[in-house]
């Protein structure tokens, strides 16, 4: 990221972030407000089991969601503070706002769609998939079994709508876009010689088109891979000479828009959109935060919590923010702002 970096590297404890230039005449601050689960000492060569892989908001962002290491499902309430375990997945964890739908894979590897508001289970289909999305409008679900073969599932109809053929294997992300058009994969390679590769191959099923690819180049592996709400971007955690960082790409001319390099850790863990794709916000395993403003490529605001960074959310109304720590607690930061 270009200039000074706003990071003072304050404890996370009542920090305020300082604000951009005023001619910008915008201000976020972040104010932690409380938090879940019990802290515990990270072990160092593993994940506690109560760590929080994956988080979403509620649709009435009244609620958290969380996808645990021990892949317990649990579901916390903003208000009273109460958790409740929901399910327990295997590698699958996605969320329909708008349906309210949860999906995962069961023990005996059923892929389950859960709605929340009854509680009712639908199996779609059975198979060791390890990676999965839901469509926000929850119409569509993408999943692959890590191989170079994705396949794409009619929610309502319960069928098989397509299969797509990828260039390598499926096994460092899968996005589907908020409306189900588009779907991108992040495929990662090893070879002698060379070491590790990514690419990103991105599909419209609706026009049925050959697949776009961003070659990520040394980019050494992914976590994480989004459209923004609007699926006109893509945005990747990334990895490049054991130095963490991210990347935003414009989907339809694959302009890069976004790059943050150099960061210390050797992983960013989390990364996430927020307040309809006019930022970026990233969380690595050194306990860097960071939200970024897209357009103009620059940072908001920079902190550092005590603990590495595993996972992120925004609410949907961009009030709030939800940070998965490697000491099992979620923080929920409250973001004041005049946006």
């Amino acid at each position: 990221m270009k200039g000074l970096r706003l990071l003072l590297l304050l404890l996370a404890l009542g920090f305020v972030a300082a604000p951009v230039s005023a001619q910008q005449n915008e201000m976020i601050t972040p104010r932690l407000s409380f938090h879940f689960g019990l802290s515990q000492p990270p072990p160092g060569d593993r994940m506690l089991p109560r760590v929080s892989r994956q988080i979403v908001f509620s649709v009435d962002d009244a609620k958290i969601i969380s996808k645990m290491e021990d892949g317990n499902v649990v579901q916390w309430d903003l208000e009273n503070r109460n958790e409740k375990y929901i399910t327990t997945t295997q590698d699958l964890f996605g969320y329909s706002p708008n349906r309210n739908l949860l999906l995962v894979r069961k023990e005996n590897d059923d892929v389950t769609l859960i709605a929340l508001d009854t509680n009712q289970e639908t199996i779609l289909t059975n198979g060791e998939f390890e990676n999965g999305s839901l469509s926000a409008d929850g119409k569509f679900v993408a999943l692959s079994r890590g191989d170079r073969e994705i396949e794409i599932w009619d929610v309502d109809q319960k069928q098989l709508r397509k299969r797509l053929s990828t260039i390598e294997p499926v096994r460092n992300g899968l996005a589907i876009s908020h409306d189900g058009q588009y779907v991108a994969a992040a495929e990662g390679t090893y070879r002698d010689g060379e070491g590790h590769r990514t690419k990103v191959e991105v599909w419209d099923i609706e026009r049925d088109t050959p697949a776009d690819l961003i070659d990520t180049g040394i980019i050494l592996g992914v976590w994480n891979l989004y459209f923004s709400p609007d699926a006109s971007m893509l945005a990747v955690d990334s990895q490049i000479e054991a130095q963490a960082g991210i990347r935003v790409w414009e989907r339809s001319t694959r302009r890069q828009l976004v790059g943050i390099d150099s960061l210390e850790a050797y992983w960013a863990r989390a990364v996430t959109f927020a307040l309809d794709g006019k930022y970026i916000a990233l969380g690595d395993e050194s306990g860097v935060l960071i939200l970024s403003n897209i357009k103009e490529d620059r940072e908001v605001f920079a902190l550092r919590v005590e603990t590495g960074i595993e996972s992120l959310a925004l609410s949907h109304d961009g009030k709030y923010m939800a940070v998965g720590l490697f000491d099992a607690t979620v923080q929920i930061w409250e973001l004041k702002s005049d946006l």
